[in-house]
Order: structure tokens, then sequence, then C-alpha cells
């Protein structure tokens, strides 16, 4: 006997079912992830303004940044957390990484900022530094230590560095994740797990 998908099942329906009920059937059957956002502000001398966060646990130091709050875009969200963190205003210029691991995404740009004097939000923000990019002095998280090399190369002019990318490892983990909308596991994964 043949097995029917679901998918065929619905197809009749889904047509004729209005635009907003499917974008809501959709958001329900598809993950959910949060997105962070964070900025490599230069300014004119081409430091990199680095703060150190207040709840950030093993690399305290990093570059302004946080969360997109619902509805937001991302790039609003940058512009809004330098403004927030740091009391500048800053201007994107490129987009320099971004990825994520099924439940976050993470996003780097580069922003120009004008002047040197920082007000920082006290709530979060313990104290600030204009670093060089390709000397920072602190550890950071390492896909905003990627951020800066990248920073530090094109500033003078060589190549970037890529970022490094394990596939299989990445793409086990995304398929570890329900395969909801198949309704099943995927083969590849009930064979490693025996």
């Amino acid at each position: 006997m043949k097995q029917i998908a679901w998918q065929d099942l619905l197809y009749p329906f889904w047509k004729h079912i209005p635009d907003t009920l499917r974008r809501w059937l959709i958001w329900l059957a598809t993950g959910k992830f949060i997105v962070g956002v964070s900025a490599v502000c230069l300014n004119e001398a081409n430091e990199v303004l680095l703060l150190k966060h207040r709840f950030h646990g093993r690399h305290p130091w990093g570059l302004p940044g946080g969360w997109l709050a619902r509805g937001e875009s991302p790039f609003t969200a940058i512009l809004r957390e330098v403004r927030e963190e740091t009391g500048l205003d800053a201007v994107i210029e490129d987009v320099l990484y971004a990825d994520g691991d099924g439940a976050r995404i993470e996003i780097v740009v580069l922003c120009r900022v004008n002047g040197r004097d920082v007000r920082v939000q006290r709530s979060e923000i313990l104290a600030y530094r204009w670093v060089n990019p390709a000397a920072p002095g602190v550890v950071l998280h390492p896909p905003q230590a990627y951020a800066l090399a990248v920073v530090a190369a094109r500033l003078q002019e060589r190549a970037a560095p890529t970022y490094p990318i394990h596939a299989d490892e990445a793409a086990y983990r995304m398929r570890r994740l329900r395969d909801w909308w198949h309704g099943r596991a995927h083969v590849d994964d009930e064979a490693r797990e025996s």
C-alpha cells in the first residue's frame, strides 16, 4: 500500500486557506530562534570600540550588541544597541559575519562612528576601550574575534581570513532537531545513534 504524505492531503485545502491563516500555520510549523547582533565600531583613527559587559561570563569584553526586539530588523537593532550602550550614532558599512546553530543566529556588522566620547549604559556596561583591531589585547568570543580579524585585514588591504565552518557537525546539529515538517527523524541520525 502506498503511503500518502500529509502534505498531499493538505494541498487541496491549502490553496483555499486565506494568506493570514497560512502564515500563522507556517509560523506554528517552523523552528523559532533568537537573533543576536553586534557591531564592530570604527572611529576616525580606525580603532575598534570594545565594551566590558556586566552579564557576559567567560568573555566580558566584546562588541556593542544585543538581541533583536520583536518586529525589529537586524540593522535597526544594531543601531539601537550601539546608541543605547555607547551614546554614539553609527553608520553601517558592511555585514562581516552571520551564522547560527538552529536556536540562535548572530549577525556582526562593520559600523563607522564619529568621535571617541562614549557614554556607557552603566546598567549593562562596566568599561570601554578603543583598540587596534589587529591586537585587541583581550580574549573575545570567537565570532567577534573573527570579525576583528576581518576588519584588521581590510584596513591593511590584505585578504580577510576565512571563518572555519564545520559543515558535518553543523548539519548534524541541525538534523538533531526533530524534523517536524516531514514527521520523522532523519535516517542518518538513526544510523549514527545505533
